[in-house]
């Protein structure tokens, strides 16, 4: 009888494993499919892609928060300028877009995004802020992420740099809440996300092309760090 119910045991184990894995491949099939991404996780994407992206982490000693983006270089315009442009006080990671054309093939939704040097970095702070861009005509910032007080805190700091911004709603497209956002895969589970338009990542440029940017930084770019900045220091 003992046997028998070992058997049993063990075989609903098996099943209810089974189902935890399908329901995991499922969940991350519906990030890709409503996200319109390629491919479903970096083994997949780097098996296509290998020589299309490259990935910087830089570390700074004493930093309690990662500032990053899984969308750099021409994959979402303006991030990864953005990102460097805490290098001097933070630690960095970006994923980069490097291909000449189809940069969109390399976006893997934030949710799906599971690059092991990203997943194992972000683990080791205490906060994480990501830099996003989202396809827009006004000039305009989303905030959202796990930390709704430093969320409001940068909207008031980007708001009295005379920049438009608002924080999203919990539930919002760009709420960046979702458990499985690597956003909040850091310490305290922790996060702010900055969801840029297009327009106003344009206006950080005088080139807004790929090669040029890095270059032809203007003042609203600084004036747009400095905000975001003035409140991370406080909280990093």
């Amino acid at each position: 009888m003992k046997k028998k119910v070992f058997i049993y045991l063990a075989i609903a184990a098996v099943m209810i494993n089974g189902v935890c894995r399908w329901a995991e491949k499922t969940s991350r099939e519906e990030f890709q499919r409503q996200a319109g991404d390629r491919y479903a996780n970096f083994e997949e994407l780097k098996a296509h892609e290998k020589n299309n992206y490259s990935i910087d982490y830089h570390e700074e000693a004493g930093s309690d928060c990662l500032i990053f983006s899984p969308h750099g270089g021409r994959i979402e315009g303006g991030v990864s300028e953005l990102v460097r442009a805490f290098n001097d006080d933070f630690s960095t990671y970006l994923f980069e877009g490097k291909k000449d054309e189809n940069n969109s093939n390399l976006h893997l939704t934030s949710t799906n995004f599971d690059e092991p040097l990203a997943m194992q970095k972000i683990k080791e702070y205490h906060y994480t802020i990501a830099f996003h861009g989202y396809s827009g005509d006004q000039p305009h910032t989303l905030v959202g992420g796990t930390d709704r007080r430093l969320a409001k805190a940068i909207v008031r700091s980007l708001e009295k740099s005379d920049f438009s911004a608002e924080l999203v709603k919990k539930d919002g497209k760009f709420a960046g809440t979702n458990p499985e956002n690597i956003n909040n895969e850091s310490q305290s589970g922790l996060s702010v996300q900055l969801e840029i338009s297009t327009a106003q990542r344009k206006e950080f440029f005088e080139d807004f092309s790929y090669k040029k940017r890095a270059e032809t930084k203007t003042r609203t770019f600084y004036r747009y760090v400095r905000a975001v900045r003035k409140v991370l220091e406080d909280k990093c």
